[in-house]
């Protein structure tokens, strides 16, 4: 550490002193003919005076403009001072050594000399203040990318909390029914669902997992419904293999398949669901049918009071943006079709 300070002080001072006073020495002796001690002395001063105005700069200047909000705006100003300040500084201690040394600096060579030594050290600095400020900016984008990423692994991980819950209320719900009517089929039941909740708690902290063990999951529910339903409850299955390892967010299918077994009961009491998976393209697309009274009329996911299908939604849009909602359609000649579109991806 204590390496790295003196380090950054010789660098400060070969940039700040050494650099623009050999610089201003060798610029003022070829302007005015006279290589003598007063050419390094008036480069000497030419340095102090940058210098100081650097310092000033820092300790004056930037404080103040840091109450700019705009940061590329901020920057103008700040090179603009620092340009300023520097030539100024500069006209002012080459004048005065001028009168002090009594020589006269005379022909656009030497002026042009001259006006490069002058100008040239503020430039030097100024790109390296907006070279500092383009990192700052830099770092600032990428610390607001990652609270932005731990926003939305947050609020996931929530929406997933609400899920979790819901579910193991309903699962208990008919545990409970099944103590009553049948006892080893109740017993058979809660091992079913110690073994989903394994994956469930596992599921929580992944982001995605394969299509696959994503519908083994939602089989196991299906397992324990048809415990309660007994033949009432039929499912039928039309999966493409091909999608069976496309990652897609966990635990995000039970829910649907819920809300269908909750709401989907025909006239007779029976429940007919059909799960759907097919390779569109760059997307594969997740189908949820049932043949029951159907959604009402002008229903909205965003103001539905239910947790399951608005937190599925919310989860859809934080992971994939917006374009990737529930789709909720007839399922002619009855019944509701639930529809989910996820991007291939990468396999895992």
């Amino acid at each position: 550490m204590a390496g790295q300070k003196s380090g950054g002080r010789v660098q400060t001072l070969l940039h700040s002193v050494i650099l623009p006073a050999a610089g201003s020495s060798l610029a003022v002796a070829y302007a005015t003919g006279r290589w003598d001690l007063s050419a390094i002395a008036t480069g000497l001063a030419i340095a102090g005076v940058l210098a100081l105005s650097w310092q000033l700069d820092r300790t004056l200047i930037q404080p103040q403009l840091k109450r700019v909000t705009q940061d590329w705006l901020r920057l103008g100003l700040e090179i603009t001072f620092s340009l300023l300040g520097h030539v100024i500084g500069a006209l002012v201690a080459l004048f005065t050594c001028s009168r002090i040394f009594d020589f006269v600096i005379e022909g656009a060579t030497a002026w042009i000399v001259i006006g490069g030594i002058v100008v040239g050290f503020p430039i030097v600095h100024g790109t390296e203040t907006a070279l500092g400020y383009y990192h700052q900016l830099k770092e600032k984008e990428q610390l607001e990318e990652q609270l932005r990423a731990l926003a939305t692994q947050a609020e996931l991980k929530a929406l997933k909390a609400q899920i979790n819950p819901h579910f193991l209320f309903n699962t208990l719900n008919t545990i409970a029914q099944l103590t009553h009517t049948d006892p080893a089929l109740a017993e058979a039941t809660i091992e079913q669902l110690a073994e989903m909740f394994r994956y469930a708690l596992a599921g929580s902290e992944r982001g995605l997992t394969p299509l696959e063990e994503e519908l083994a999951f939602v089989d196991g529910y299906l397992a324990i419904e048809q415990a309660r339903f007994g033949e009432r409850l039929r499912v039928t299955r039309e999966v493409a293999p091909e999608a069976l390892s496309v990652p897609v967010p966990s635990l995000i299918l039970q829910p649907l398949v819920e809300n269908a077994v909750q709401h989907g009961q025909g006239d007779n009491g029976s429940i007919d669901l059909t799960i759907r998976v097919q390779r569109r393209g760059d997307n594969v697309v997740i189908t949820i049918a049932d043949r029951g009274p159907g959604m009402p009329s002008g229903y909205v996911v965003d103001a539905s009071r239910g947790v399951g299908l608005r937190n599925v939604d919310e989860r859809l849009h934080k992971t994939y943006g917006k374009e990737h909602s529930l789709e909720i359609a007839a399922n002619g000649p009855q019944g509701t079709a639930v529809t989910v579109k996820i991007p291939a991806g990468e396999r895992v």
